[in-house]
């Protein structure tokens, strides 16, 4: 693995890293396949007089490495910006990334690393239900701030954790509105999941039976793919067997890609497929190419293609400035994760501590117009807000409801 040490000034430094030892890691890991006891961690997150270090574990490479390189532009964007504007009262902002290819055991790695030896100030942008899962007695332990992670899981909301700050809606949230538009617009109650086999999948199984069970519906059929890997023709099979009216993915964007498409070549032309924001938006159009018109997709930000909206203007135009070319749905939840770091730290003033930056969290406020985050002492759910969107020639498109004339009905 290699960490990045993005000094936001467009100069980088990559030093390389033996792997831990293996046995060392594992002492780490619980009898669950996510699950982390954080032992001997730094409780110490200094701030030099110079800089303000952040760091993040996502995926780079991998299945996931699309969704995690697209975080790290968008991060990179605002950061760069605000490094231009001065900083945070004269400190630079410099990001610490890691590689851990969406795979618990590495995101636990990482975090050690960010926290013992790199000793970065805070934690923001980490992907992924399995990962934070498994990160999450670490941030306790360590006593250390994690602002924005790229999942809707209700393990990070519910108990409220003191040192987690969402900013995107929950996935029960997304599996509200998908639920309530199929029944709603379309009229559909033969209702089926495809999802991830791990705590993703387990998150969205919870959160569609529940907006299920509101309305007095079931699941008609259900299947599973294993996490990193593509082909799930069982999954196929047993799902397509019960000609639902609609399929609620709960994955990542090759194999949810792969389901559509074996899905409409075994006959369902009519069925709705509706995917979650983590899905990866971009490259799940690219993967269906000709088979992705009419896919409904919820998103948590607004279109980043849509630069009447000032927080969307001001993110084309960072990216451009460092010279990213390709706009996405992750990207642009990055930057306001990271606008969201920025104007904390500065709220916190001068005499930075991890105590300030929680209470400077805890007291934020910023309207984007389009959508707000809003903390407080009490919440630590910045936003409830949820986009829908549907394909349309290679294109995501947001509406306001589900037209049947789309669907054959």
């Amino acid at each position: 693995m290699a960490r990045e040490t993005w000094h936001v000034d467009r100069q980088v430094k990559s030093l390389g890293f033996a792997a831990l030892n293996l046995i060392r890691v594992l002492t780490v890991v619980t009898l669950s396949r996510e699950g982390v006891n954080a032992q001997f961690l730094s409780h110490e997150h200094p701030v030099g007089a110079g800089e303000i270090r952040l760091g993040t574990s996502n995926a780079q490479t991998g299945r996931l490495g699309f969704e995690g390189t697209a975080i790290k532009l968008g991060s990179f964007a605002c950061l760069t910006r605000a490094n231009k504007e001065g900083g945070v009262f004269g400190r630079k902002l410099v990001l610490v990334y890691y590689d851990d290819r969406g795979e618990p055991i590495e995101a636990v790695s990482n975090t050690e690393r960010l926290i013992d030896q790199d000793r970065v100030f805070a934690l923001m942008n980490f992907l992924g239900t399995p990962t934070c899962r498994s990160v999450l007695p670490m941030l306790n332990e360590a006593h250390m701030v994690l602002l924005g992670p790229v999942s809707g899981a209700a393990f990070l909301r519910q108990p409220m954790q003191p040192l987690i700050f969402n900013t995107r809606a929950s996935y029960g949230e997304e599996a509200e509105v998908l639920v309530a538009h199929l029944v709603a617009d379309l009229g559909c109650k033969r209702i089926a999941l495809f999802r991830q086999d791990d705590s993703y999948g387990d998150a969205g199984k919870v959160a569609v039976l529940d907006a299920l069970r509101r309305r007095g519906l079931q699941l008609v059929g259900e299947g599973d793919y294993v996490r990193n890997s593509v082909g799930a023709p069982d999954a196929l099979y047993h799902i397509a067997k019960t000609k639902p009216d609609a399929v609620i993915l709960f994955g990542t964007y090759k194999p949810c890609a792969d389901f559509i498409r074996g899905a409409k070549q075994t006959g369902l032309k009519n069925t709705v497929f509706c995917n979650v924001s983590s899905v990866g938006t971009e490259p799940l159009i690219k993967y269906l190419a000709e088979d992705g018109d009419g896919v409904v997709v919820s998103q948590v930000v607004p279109s980043p293609f849509d630069d009447a909206l000032p927080l969307v203007h001001d993110y084309q135009m960072d990216m451009r400035a460092i010279g990213a070319t390709e706009l996405s749905y992750m990207s642009l939840e990055a930057y306001v994760n990271s606008l969201v770091m920025v104007t904390a730290l500065r709220q916190a003033g001068p005499n930075l501590s991890e105590e300030a930056l929680i209470h400077s969290l805890e007291n934020l406020s910023i309207d984007f117009r389009s959508f707000a985050i809003h903390f407080t002492p009490d919440t630590r759910q910045g936003t409830h807000q949820v986009f829908l969107t549907k394909i349309d020639h290679g294109r995501s498109v947001p509406i306001e409801k589900l037209d049947p004339a789309d669907f054959g009905r």
